[in-house]
């Protein structure tokens, strides 16, 4: 339940409670590992009416009309380092988005997992989520509204966006 669709996911990373088509969510409000969040992408997809969980659900409603077997959006995993902190992190996150998912017309919502050990209660070490649409969301690209998936449909294509994430 927690990806099964674009607006599940971004409740989990965003450890929020709430519904999606199939009903209501685990209540991820429970979890204290959320230390920062935001969203990369073309200054030019800066789409009010979009905002927050607003984009994911109506990627949600447009697959299933349109596309019910494409993936609506890529959702990935990267480690941070641990020598860094919440700044650090954030400057790292927006630079690899930057260079490598808006300037190619897609949105990216991440968010910071992390929390430090304590009495009894086990340390979750820092990563990061990536929601990332899986069509161009900029205008102006020349493929706007077109999937853009092609790095993310194969393990080789996998294997080179996780390779620029640990070069970054």
């Amino acid at each position: 339940r927690t990806h099964r669709t674009a607006r599940a996911s971004w409740l989990y990373v965003n450890r929020l409670h709430g519904i999606d088509d199939y009903g209501p969510t685990p209540d991820w409000s429970l979890r204290d590992d959320l230390v920062a969040s935001g969203r990369c992408g073309p200054q030019r997809a800066n789409i009010p009416a979009l905002d927050g969980i607003r984009l994911w659900t109506q990627a949600d409603q447009h697959a299933a009309l349109y596309r019910p077997d494409e993936p609506v959006c890529a959702h990935a995993v990267g480690s941070l380092p641990l020598h860094e902190g919440k700044d650090g992190w954030r400057n790292l996150i927006e630079g690899f988005c930057e260079d490598h998912i808006a300037s190619q017309g897609m949105i990216a919502d991440w968010a910071i997992h992390y929390r430090p050990e304590e009495d009894r209660v086990a340390e979750i070490l820092p990563h990061v989520h990536l929601l990332i649409t899986t069509r161009v969301f900029d205008p102006a690209h020349t493929d706007v509204g077109r999937v853009r998936q092609t790095w993310v449909r194969t393990d080789r294509a996998r294997k080179t966006m996780s390779e620029k994430w640990w070069a970054h």
